[in-house]
């Protein structure tokens, strides 16, 4: 197989085992239910924690989630799942 410019070593065994391209890059994955949940997937891990502020560290660098009440309900290796009234989400 010939690697095209541009194109990263691994992409044919990428396509092969069907895996999608945010868990085969490690891109950030951001979801939100409202403003009561967050799940964040492929973070590296949480930099502070307070009921008012939750620090994550990802690859792409920071991310901040600002409000009140904030819990993290549950985490695995690289998947959050914060719950609370939350008034901002910044990447940094």
């Amino acid at each position: 197989m010939k690697k095209r410019p541009g194109q990263f070593m691994g992409s044919g065994l990428v396509r092969a085992m069907q895996l999608p391209e945010d868990v085969s890059k490690g891109t950030i994955l951001v979801s939100m239910q409202g403003r009561e949940r967050l799940a964040v997937e492929n973070f590296k891990g949480i930099s502070s924690y307070t009921d008012t502020q939750i620090r994550l560290i990802t690859r792409q660098g920071k991310i901040c989630v600002t409000g009140r009440h904030l819990k993290i309900e549950s985490y695995s290796r690289d998947e959050i799942e914060i719950s609370g009234i939350i008034d901002k989400l910044e990447y940094q």
